[in-house]
């Protein structure tokens, strides 16, 4: 149910309004300087999400990871949407490139959960597309954590890798899992034996 990508036309539809929402705070808490292509207003936010678009377009999943953050005095990952990169550049420089736009992003999503605790989240990545096997809380999905560095455009130009934000459709809770410190699944296993139809309401429940 989370697959939007495989249309190009829906992933076009995706209402462009709510960036104008954005709004970057407390710039001066950052631990690290955040170049002004990756501060979190509008004009940075779209541009990464068409070459997002761009990216993947080009080399498909392979090239793609999904993105989880999570408070960590808490046990929940909560996913935030996907990075791209071209084949040359790294997971790590490219989350790390675009740290504060996913940070952001993510306290925006979940301002509850996420907000108070920003300047101190983690960002995990999973495999591009792997929402089912990450509900399922399959055995061989390992989550890996990244860590926040200092980057600007002379070390990696923002058009070499994209961001596309979750965005919630009305009355969407979000999807969100409950994973260890070393990024495996906390809870059991759900339908062993590789189901891939989308988990039921009572298997949501066990989730």
């Amino acid at each position: 149910q989370r697959q939007k990508y495989n249309s190009p036309f829906t992933l076009k539809a995706r209402p462009t309004s709510k960036w104008d929402n954005i709004v970057d705070e407390d710039e001066e808490d950052e631990p690290i300087p955040v170049a002004p292509d990756m501060t979190y207003e509008p004009r940075n936010a779209k541009r990464q999400h068409e070459h997002f678009l761009d990216i993947r377009a080009a080399g498909g999943k392979q090239v793609c990871n999904d993105v989880y953050v999570r408070n960590p005095d808490e046990d929940v990952f909560w996913y935030a949407g996907k990075v791209a990169r071209v084949s040359d550049v790294s997971l790590e420089d490219c989350i790390a490139r675009q740290w504060n736009l996913i940070e952001r992003h993510a306290t925006n999503l979940r301002p509850i959960e996420l907000y108070p605790h920003r300047g101190n989240l983690q960002i995990w990545t999973a495999p591009g597309d792997s929402e089912l096997d990450v509900a399922y809380n399959r055995p061989n999905i390992q989550m890996i954590r990244h860590f926040p560095k200092a980057m600007n455009s002379r070390d990696l130009s923002n058009n070499l890798i994209g961001f596309q934000g979750e965005i919630y459709q009305q009355g969407e809770e979000g999807f969100r899992t409950w994973r260890t410190d070393e990024g495996l699944p906390a809870r059991p296993e759900i339908n062993p034996g590789g189901e891939t139809r989308p988990p039921t309401d009572e298997e949501y429940e066990q989730i």
